[in-house]
This record gives C-alpha cells, structure tokens and sequence, in this order.
C-alpha cells in the first residue's frame, strides 16, 4: 500500500480536522466571534431603555446562568429570585414568554457534554427543600435542570409569564414565538446565542413589526442587519454556519467562519450550496454537494479530497512539519460532515426537528462512536 493509498483514510480514531485531539470531542466553532463581526457590526447598537415591545421572548437556556443563589436557601426562594429577574426584564413589555430546553437527546448532546466541567448526582426538588448544592455543580447536571425549570415553569406561569419547555433544542422555538408574534407587534428576543441571532436574520422579511434581538453587549435591530448583508450572503447565511461549525457540526480546522463565510459567499458554487437549501435533496446529493465544497475550501476545484491530502501531506513531509488536522477530511468524514450540515440547515430553514431518516443521518448521535462522523 502507497501514502497516497494510505491517505484515503484517516488512520486516526477520529477525524483531527473536524475533531480536537485534546478532547476527542467536535472542534467548536467561535460563534460568538462570527455573529459579530459578520452580523452585529453591521450596524450600531440600539438604546431600548425608553422603547416599549409588546412582547419579550427570553432564552430559559441563558436565564438559568443570569440568576446567582446561595447555598442555604429554599427552592422557592431561589425561584422567586428568578422571577424577580424576569419581571425587571419584562416590565417594558405587555407580554414575557420563557422558552426552556427540553435537554433530551438531540444532536447538541456533543455540546452539552462538552460544557459539563463539575459532576453531579441527580437531584430531586420541592419548594420547601433547603438547597446545599453549589450553584455550578447543580447547573452542570441536565436532569437537575429539568426539576428546576418545572419548578420555574409553575412559578412564572402563576404569574402570568408564559413557559414554552420544548422536548430538546429550544433556539427554534424562540425564533418562532419571536416571528408569530412580530407579525402583529412589536417584539424583542433576550438571549446569547449566535444560532438564535442567524435564524432571526435570515426569517426577518416574513416579519412586517421590528424585531430587536439583546445580548450583555447591547440591543439590535433585525432588520437593519439583514438588510446590511448582501443578497448572496442573506441566501446562505444558514448554511454556511451550519457548515463551518455550530453546536452541532464540527468547525473545520485551521478555517475560521468568518474567514470561510466571505470566501463561500464570493465563490462560484451556488449550485452545490443551493443542495442544502433543498428540502427535497438526496443523502447522494448533500454528500457530492459537500465533497464539492470542501474541494473549494482546500483550494482544490476537482481534485479528489485523499488526492488534497496526499499533496498536502507531501508538501509538509518536505518542508519538516507535519500537522495532521490541517489535512483536509477524508470522503467518509467529509460525507458525514456534509449530512449532518444540511440536517442542521433544514431544521433552521424550517424551524422545526425535521426527521434524520431524511437524509439517512443519525442526528442524535454524538460522533464519537464513529471515525467518520462529524
């Protein structure tokens, strides 16, 4: 067997491309530094302080890190302080609407695993009950997140705050409550996310009230920034953060998104982006789509991805340095990269779970049972 034989495959447990060596867990994608400088700059921030919405969509995922407790406290205590918060968050507005995960399985799994740094037993909650478990520790357990958001969910609903719990993933559904509702009045979305931030920019024209989206950093109009980009990046918006890294999808190693999100955007492969806009495209279809568009990422148009990698391999073998996640993925990580890409586009396209037997891809699975998946 050659190198260039050899390179078809990954010869590592995983793909180092799209997978951290340090971790084994998916290469996360700074998000927070790609809705910035592509989106939020765009325009100024905005002062609300004197501006009414009719309604406040907030992000049950963030609130639950925005309230500190201490130990020593009842539940109910501790729930009434995080109604407190949300009252002074809504008290410019005529309606609050929570939205909390359901952290079930789904495709985040790999993030949720990643952000748990303190273990911690399951814990059962009553609202007389004494909490001696620190805050950190507690928040780290997603089943000790459930009893707490049922114990929330009574509380602000007793107090005329609507709770929406979703089985898993809530981003779509706080996009969709923002946009039901901005049809009729004005609306402003509380929350951190950069997925919640991308979806509301790309759903904006179906809109015809402003949209305001507030982070730590200041308060945004929705509109104003989807009318900042240019037609072509208002058409792939979605897909090219799906595909150079979100929660869900490994971000590509050495490409960062911001830098991939102009190239892909000023290129000349519509056609194979246009695959992941399909709701009717074929599993054959995404994955010679993503083949394509990995091609282009690696500067070569048409040349086999283990062809890329043997040149590129050869190419450090001579110059004394090689580092294996800068080699492009093989075809079998590219394929499943590139699936799991097109179910995360289509999920925001149609803000719903869309079924994975689609496009024959196991969206729950977390990628480390497999040296292809992504």
């Amino acid at each position: 067997m050659t190198v260039e034989t050899s390179l078809a495959y990954e010869l590592t447990p995983f793909p180092l491309s799209l997978f951290s060596n340090k971790d084994q867990k998916m290469n996360k994608a700074n998000k927070a530094g790609f809705s910035k400088t592509s989106l939020k700059e765009l325009t100024d921030p905005l002062d609300l302080t004197n501006q009414s919405c009719s309604t406040l969509v907030v992000d049950g995922g963030w609130l639950l890190y925005m309230v500190k407790w201490k130990q020593g406290q009842t539940w109910q205590e501790i729930a009434n302080s995080y109604l407190s918060y949300v009252q002074c968050l809504g008290r410019r507005s005529q309606k609050t609407i929570v939205v909390f995960d359901g952290y079930s399985r789904s495709p985040k799994d790999h993030d949720h695993i990643r952000r748990t740094k303190k273990s911690c037993c399951d814990l059962q909650i009553r609202p007389d009950m004494i909490d001696w478990t620190p805050r950190a520790k507690f928040l780290d357990n997603t089943n000790n997140k459930s009893e707490l958001i049922h114990l929330l969910s009574s509380t602000f609903r007793k107090h005329n705050i609507t709770v929406e719990q979703c089985d898993n993933d809530a981003d779509t559904s706080i996009v969709r409550e923002a946009l039901a509702t901005a049809t009729d009045d004005s609306v402003e979305v509380r929350a951190e996310d950069a997925d919640v931030l991308v979806m509301l920019v790309h759903h904006i024209p179906s809109t015809n009230h402003p949209l305001f989206f507030t982070t730590s950093k200041g308060s945004y109009d929705v509109r104003r920034i989807h009318e900042a980009l240019s037609e072509r990046e208002r058409c792939y918006l979605l897909f090219c953060h799906a595909f150079t890294g979100c929660d869900t999808v490994s971000a590509i190693a050495g490409h960062g998104k911001t830098t991939l999100f102009d190239r892909i955007c000023a290129g000349d492969i519509d056609e194979h982006m246009d695959i992941f806009l399909d709701t009717q495209a074929t599993k054959d279809a995404v994955i010679q789509a993503g083949t394509t568009i990995f091609q282009y990422i690696y500067h070569a148009p048409g040349t086999a991805l283990g062809e890329i990698r043997h040149n590129m391999f050869s190419r450090k073998a001579a110059a004394g340095l090689i580092k294996p996640e800068t080699l492009p993925p093989t075809e079998g990580a590219a394929a499943q990269h590139s699936l799991r890409a097109y179910l995360q586009t289509q999920d925001w396209i149609l803000l719903q779970r869309i079924s994975c037997k689609n496009c024959g891809h196991d969206g729950g699975k977390s990628g480390e049972d497999s040296e292809i998946d992504s």
